[in-house]
Formats: structure tokens, C-alpha cells, sequence
């Protein structure tokens, strides 16, 4: 009975050094794909903090023209312009961001398809974990890039309400400003979650150790 359990034994140690084995190869790949994965988020990332800044320049455009107001003077057609091409260029970042973003969702698959191919279990587990929860980040920077979209809109058209004559309504801007930040606040949540993931996949499976976390 004992040499028939130490046969077993060995059975079960032969067969987790096969599936190793046999992940060494698929590993690499996964890895490299991975590798070239993140690269295109934090890529993403770059062009999303270049909106964010073009689109703060044109905010304080913005709010110059609006104290000038304030003090009873006009809006000139010079301010007007500088603030309309200020928005022009943050909502070509917002296009330039948001192709990134679904590019990168169409990559996803392909890597899920990889990391679907490993034998053992644990390391697939791991994998599977964190391409979930990058996958569930990247989701939802489809939401925050539509609500940007109607952000920069609504900006536009108070502005363009005011060169009328008009008073704008705000509802809908302050509306769209406030859901920002609860996007904003919920991705950062789901960044750390695959950050997790992402370094314990590194260390447990591919050998190394991740010194920095991506961040929004």
C-alpha cells in the first residue's frame, strides 16, 4: 500500500513538472504580450493626461473671459477664438485617446486566448485574474471618454451661447464635471486592483518584480 502511494506520489510530481514544462514556452509569449499590452495603456495614459492638460488651458481661457464679464467688459472675437481652438485641440486628444483605448480592447482577446493555453492551473488562474481586472479597467475608460466627450460639448456651448448675448445654462456642464470625478475615482479603484494582479502574476510566474504601478 505505502509503494503503491509513493508511486502515486511521484505520478502527481511527474505531471506538474510536465505541465511547467510544457507552460515555459507559452509563458514567454504570454509575457511579451502582456509586456507590449501595458505599454499600450500607459500610452493611452499619455495621451489622456495631454487632453486633460489642453483642455485645462482652454479652461482657464475659460474663466479669464468670464471675470472680464464680470467686470462689464465684452467678450472680443479674439478670446472667443483662442478659447474655440483651444477646444478644438482638446477634443482631437479626446479622439487620438479614445482610438487608443479601443485598440487596446481589441488586443485583450487575443491575450486571454494565450493565457487560456497554460496547463497549470495556479499560473492560469493568476493570469486570468489580471486580465480581467485590466480588461474591466480598460471598459471603463470607454464611459469616462463619452462623458468627457459631453463635457468639452457643453463647455463649448455656454461659450458659444455667451458670444450671442446670451445667459448659458450650466446644468448640464456641472453635471458632466461631477460625473468626472466619480469616473475618475472608480478607475483609480480598478487600477489598483490589476496593479495587484499584475505584480503578483510577475513575481509568482514570470520572475520578476514590478517597481512601479501604473496609475490614471
Amino acid at each position: 500500500m505505502l509503494k503503491k502511494a509513493l508511486i502515486l506520489f511521484s505520478c502527481l510530481l511527474l505531471l506538474s513538472g510536465c505541465s511547467l514544462l510544457a507552460d515555459s514556452g507559452t509563458k514567454k509569449e504570454l509575457m511579451d504580450q502582456m509586456d507590449k499590452m501595458m505599454d499600450h495603456h500607459d500610452k493611452n495614459m499619455g495621451e489622456q493626461r495631454q487632453m486633460i492638460n489642453d483642455y485645462n488651458s482652454a479652461n482657464q481661457l475659460g474663466n479669464e473671459i468670464s471675470q472680464a464679464l464680470n467686470q462689464g467688459t465684452n467678450m472680443s472675437e479674439t478670446q472667443y477664438n483662442q478659447l474655440m481652438s483651444s477646444l478644438d485641440k482638446a477634443n482631437s486628444d479626446l479622439t487620438t485617446y479614445k482610438q487608443g483605448v479601443q485598440s487596446l480592447l481589441n488586443e485583450i482577446p487575443g491575450v486571454e486566448s494565450k493565457a487560456n493555453e497554460l496547463e497549470n492551473e495556479e499560473t492560469k488562474s493568476r493570469a486570468t485574474q489580471y486580465l480581467a481586472a485590466f480588461k474591466k479597467a480598460t471598459e471603463s475608460q470607454v464611459a469616462y471618454i463619452d462623458n468627457f466627450q459631453k463635457l468639452i460639448d457643453s463647455y463649448r456651448q455656454a461659450y458659444v451661447t455667451i458670444s450671442q448675448g446670451q445667459q448659458p445654462n450650466i446644468d448640464q456642464y456641472d453635471e458632466y464635471s461631477k460625473k468626472e470625478g466619480e469616473l475618475v475615482d472608480n478607475f483609480n479603484k480598478e487600477i489598483d486592483e490589476f496593479n495587484a494582479a499584475w505584480k503578483t502574476l510577475n513575481e509568482k510566474d514570470f520572475n520578476r518584480e514590478v517597481k512601479e504601478n501604473l496609475s490614471f
